[in-house]
């Protein structure tokens, strides 16, 4: 729950109560305590911006799981039906669907095969003007 500006000004106003009836309890000056809670109050909000500051950060990220279940592609055949490629647990599905159907295709591949590329270019066939091969 978020804090009201209300709650707010009655929580600042208990606290300088507080802070009164401390010094006046202690024998200490009342601006002495008041430096001295303005000091607490200040140190623990630098603390508490550096934490969410870290949290931000890549380096300070506790570890997080993939998503169990994403749409990898989506594509629409007509304006009422699509299919969709999802990814769900490791697996990869084809999903077809539309007004009141869905269809599942299991079976595929969990990664698109790679195709290794060679460093030389494939050799390019000339062709003359006059029709025939060079």
């Amino acid at each position: 729950m978020s804090p009201t500006v209300k709650m707010k000004l009655l929580a600042a106003s208990l606290l300088v109560l507080l802070l009164a009836a401390f010094a006046q309890q202690t024998g200490a000056s009342a601006a002495l305590v008041a430096r001295v809670a303005l000091g607490v109050a200040a140190a623990g909000g630098l603390g508490v911006w550096m934490l969410r500051a870290r949290g931000r950060s890549g380096s300070g990220r506790p570890f997080q799981l993939p998503p169990r279940l994403s749409v990898a592609a989506r594509t629409g055949l007509s304006p009422r039906c699509g299919v969709a490629l999802v990814e769900a647990d490791g697996g990869r599905y084809l999903v077809a669907y539309g007004d009141g159907f869905a269809q599942l295709l299991s079976g595929l591949p969990s990664r698109p095969p790679v195709q290794a590329r060679s460093g030389r270019r494939p050799p390019v066939r000339r062709v003359s003007r006059k029709g025939g091969r060079s």
